[in-house]
């Protein structure tokens, strides 16, 4: 019942919400040198799959894009990302502490203003469209694409980055018989969480149902953009369900 009401509230709101962060959006002055490191280097793009478990991120030698809650991982790993991109509201919510206190590098909606979030000069706010529109101007409204990665790749676009590297983007979910074919309700998760990195990424917590069909054809969008900047995008997932890119051996990843 609850997350019908989440439902149903989200839809009452979505016009106001739009016109106020639109509104934000004018007052804010983002310092882009944050993503100077990207620069003209190979980029990996770090997904939340329960791949990364097995994927030895302190081995990959190249400026990274985390995302959502991927600081969970921390407290088991020397590595740490040199930007982390969040997107979806009841993620920015529930993580919220740690983006207000963590130094790295972040990108958020400008909604993570009313939403939990601080303004502190380590942070980018972006404007997010309901569209698979892929921008290359962070100026400008992003495409959201259904998936957190897809804002990702249009961050590595404005960076101008040498070549996208895929790790943790597992793109396969284990949902329960009654969640199927939901693609984007808000599910409260009851038990540990099988589908990300962490048993307890959204354990005990509301989360949005995946939409794989809609995520692969954004990826498909951003696929053509690189391709016709001749920059090349390989996916290391290990066991990843993706096929929209070229795949990679995660153990040539670790040679780069």
């Amino acid at each position: 019942m609850k997350s019908k009401i989440l439902k149903i509230l989200a839809g009452i709101s979505y016009y106001p919400r739009l016109l106020l962060d639109s509104l934000l959006f004018l007052f804010i002055q983002n310092d882009y040198s944050l993503l100077d490191k990207f620069k003209s280097q190979d980029c990996l793009i770090v997904g939340n799959g329960p791949s990364l478990n097995k994927t030895d991120l302190q081995r990959i030698n190249m400026p990274s894009i985390g995302m959502n809650k991927v600081n969970l991982l921390f407290s088991r790993s020397k590595w740490r990302p040199d930007l982390i991109v969040c997107v979806n509201g009841l993620v920015i919510r529930q993580n919220a502490d740690y983006f207000n206190s963590t130094e790295i590098p972040l990108v958020l909606p400008v909604k993570a203003l009313y939403l939990g979030v601080k303004k502190r000069p380590n942070i980018i706010f972006v404007k997010i469209s309901d569209s698979i529109n892929f921008q290359n101007d962070l100026n400008k409204p992003l495409g959201i694409g259904s998936t957190v990665t897809y804002t990702c790749f249009q961050i590595a676009a404005f960076a101008k980055i040498r070549s996208v590297n895929i790790v943790g983007v597992d793109h396969n979910f284990t949902l329960d018989s009654d969640k199927k074919n939901k693609e984007h309700n808000i599910e409260l998760l009851k038990g540990d969480d099988v589908n990300h990195f962490d048993p307890n990424y959204f354990k005990g917590n509301f989360w949005g149902l995946p939409d794989l069909k809609a995520s692969e054809e954004a990826f498909i969008v951003a696929k053509e953009y690189f391709s016709n900047k001749k920059i090349q995008i390989i996916d290391y997932t290990i066991n990843g369900k993706l096929q929209t890119f070229v795949k990679g051996d995660i153990h040539n990843l670790y040679k780069k």
